[in-house]
């Protein structure tokens, strides 16, 4: 079997909590999934990204296997209250989760 021209290489960012699910959910639809551990965002939280390569018509699907393994969820952060005369950390709900993802076309690739 020939494998198909990669077209395009999407980055998914996720949450640590989701990464086994997306990669199953990808890997069931035969795409080819490259895992990278990666911390970031304004939480500093672990997640991990992941390269996945796509054919030409893969791009809906592969979406649609992480919007349904990647879920948004709330979580809480301290954050100081202005003003106060002691220190007094509020809980303050933050929604995180789902996956940050980036589309690029492949102009040109190379095995050696």
């Amino acid at each position: 079997m020939t494998p198909l021209p990669v077209r395009y290489l999407m980055t998914a960012i996720v949450q640590i909590q989701d990464v086994e699910n997306a990669m199953k959910a990808l890997q069931e639809l035969n795409l080819p999934v490259i895992h990278l551990s990666s911390t970031g965002g304004f939480l500093g939280r672990q997640n991990s990204t992941l390269l996945i390569c796509l054919a030409e018509g893969q791009e809906g699907a592969a979406h649609s296997a992480l919007s349904l393994s990647c879920r948004r969820r709330v979580e809480y952060v301290a954050t100081p209250l202005e003003g106060a005369p002691f220190s007094l950390p509020l809980s303050t709900p933050v929604t995180v989760g789902g996956a940050t993802i980036f589309k690029l076309a492949v102009e040109r690739y190379e095995v050696i």
